[in-house]
């Protein structure tokens, strides 16, 4: 679809700075926009939040929220600070609360979390922060390349918990959201649970969480071999990931799970059965095997097997029918002998 914009219709225009939408844009909300633009777009170089609030719609604690972000940020200066991004608009903002992002955090110890505390943080104190700390704002800047939503006071609140309680460095948690996005998990919140839980397992550091997400990366990847094999729509179950887990860990191949699954119906009547496939996969792993031919090999030695004692079943069979024969037929002369 193409479209065509009425320039001729606009009745003026003004400008916004580059950094607002290559830089900013990605960690600013709705009402941080609105505010902005109207700022931008006002006649005059001083605005009260009021005046501000009642021509975007919006309450005055939202927008001192959001000239603090825009002040934090340099796009804006307030009461004659200094700003690095032109233009530069005047605004006149009351000292009022603003609202806090209050995050519920856990004060770890050498190896475990025993207490709890509670930090908070205004909008303003997260982006001072974040210009405080080059690391911390590299993340800031650099989460949305891996999270669909804008993020906000208390998304940021959780990341600076991960960063500054759980000390997590900003590499690390970029991985998370990498892997995170591989998954489908998009928020902040599935981000720092998740770190948070790999926390009390010991799991701090770049290389560990590293190695947990080529491990979990590796399992899913082969329950979906395994959905694939079975026939299964969706996920397995939490007892069919652990046989999943088992048989991955023991080198079964996709090869051998369809070798299994056959035996499987074979064996139950065409129904599926966890149980039965790892009794199966387990007699290999016992033995060793873990190619289609080692199998085909052991099942042509048990077949030789089952037949030679086939063999000998049937032989000692005749034996002792023919004794039996014999008996009888022996019997029966005598008994006409002694009719005699």
């Amino acid at each position: 679809m193409n479209y065509t914009f009425g320039v001729d219709n606009w009745g003026g225009h003004f400008s916004v700075p580059c950094s607002v939408v290559t830089q900013y844009l990605r960690i600013s909300d709705g009402d941080h926009i609105k505010v902005l633009l109207y700022i931008l777009a006002a006649p005059v170089r001083t605005l009260s939040s009021e005046v501000i609030a009642d021509a975007v719609g919006c309450s005055v604690d939202t927008v001192d929220d959001a000239v603090a972000h825009w002040t934090s940020l340099g796009v804006l200066s307030v009461n004659g600070k200094t700003a690095s991004a032109a233009p530069v608009v005047q605004t006149a903002v009351q000292q009022t609360a603003l609202p806090v992002s209050t995050v519920e955090s856990i004060k770890p110890t050498d190896k475990a979390i025993d207490r709890k505390i509670v930090v908070s943080y205004t909008q303003k104190e997260l982006l001072e922060k974040a210009n405080q700390d080059s690391e911390l704002k590299h993340l800031f800047d650099e989460i949305q390349k891996y999270l669909k939503f804008s993020i906000n006071g208390k998304e940021l609140g959780r990341l600076v918990e991960l960063y500054e309680l759980y000390h997590y460095d900003v590499p690390t948690i970029l991985l998370m959201a990498e892997y995170c996005r591989s998954m489908d998990k998009t928020s902040v919140n599935y981000l720092a649970t998740t770190l948070e839980n790999w926390y009390s397992q010991d799991i701090t550091t770049y290389d560990q969480v590293e190695a947990e997400i080529v491990k979990r990366t590796e399992l899913y990847s082969y329950e979906k071999i395994v959905c694939k094999c079975f026939g299964i729509s969706g996920r397995l179950s939490s007892s069919q990931r652990e046989y999943a887990e088992k048989w991955r860990s023991g080198g079964i191949d996709e090869s051998l799970l369809g070798i299994a699954y056959d035996k499987c119906m074979d064996g139950t009547g065409g129904k599926l059965r966890f149980k039965y496939i790892d009794t199966v996969i387990s007699s290999w792993m016992n033995k060793g095997i873990k190619t289609a031919e080692q199998v085909k090999a052991d099942d042509e030695q048990f077949r030789g097997k089952n037949s030679a004692s086939s063999a000998a079943s049937e032989k000692t069979n005749s034996y002792s029918i023919e004794k039996l024969e014999e008996m009888d037929k022996n019997f029966v002369l005598r008994n006409e002998g002694n009719k005699q």
